[in-house]
């Protein structure tokens, strides 16, 4: 590998560090809806360039997490109650379509590993602490939907899914939890029996989980 070859390589590093550490401050709450963001600001912070910034930036437009106009302001993305929704129903049809891949061959760690996903979730609920349901739900379904060896179906998935995490963290009230986590409680059984029967019961569950509006 050449030089410009190893520059190129470094600042894709670069880029996906930086995507990743905005998208955990805005899911962590600690980088608000609505709230601007200045790309030298962030620079300084994570003491790269202000090029690696605006390339990670872009990338969280492109995932509807940040919003720009041109020489006016980029902010943190401000996802209404219908955006979720909307969001929900084109995430509900492309997981339909995951679990018909994944499920039937899926290794036998996925299901163990999202059984304590899904323990964890369950704890999260007793206790109502909004971020740990976030992220333990987030971690459940992350780990079936990186299984797909389809890589359209897998980007689709995780731009939506972004979106709608953002959004539910801002709902006017919760959405039924308890029928989540019995959806959750389905797809591990699903998933340690290959049984795809009863993963289309659990996305049955799910479809009729509402998103509540204002």
């Amino acid at each position: 590998m050449n030089d410009i070859d190893d520059s190129k390589l470094a600042t894709s590093k670069v880029v996906t560090t930086v995507f990743e550490q905005i998208l955990r401050a805005v899911h962590a709450g600690t980088l608000l809806p609505g709230q601007r963001i200045s790309d030298a600001q962030l620079a300084e912070q994570f003491g790269v360039s202000r090029t690696p910034v605006r390339e990670a930036l872009q990338r969280l437009r492109e995932i509807g997490i940040i919003e720009a106009s041109p020489s006016r302001f980029t902010r943190v993305a401000d996802v209404t109650p219908l955006q979720t929704a909307q969001a929900y129903v084109v995430w509900l049809a492309l997981f339909r379509a995951l679990i018909e891949e994944v499920v039937p061959t899926a290794p036998a760690e996925i299901a163990d590993r999202i059984a304590l996903d899904h323990a964890e979730f369950m704890e999260s609920l007793a206790a109502l602490d909004v971020q740990r349901l976030a992220t333990s739900n987030f971690d459940f379904f992350f780990r079936l939907t990186a299984l797909s060896n389809n890589p359209a179906l897998h980007r689709a998935i995780v731009s939506v899914v972004h979106i709608i995490r953002l959004g539910s963290l801002h709902l006017p009230e919760y959405i039924d939890l308890a029928a989540l986590g019995r959806a959750q409680a389905m797809f591990v059984d699903a998933v340690r029996g290959r049984d795809i029967e009863l993963a289309r019961q659990a996305m049955k569950v799910l479809h009729f989980i509402d998103v509540p509006q204002l």
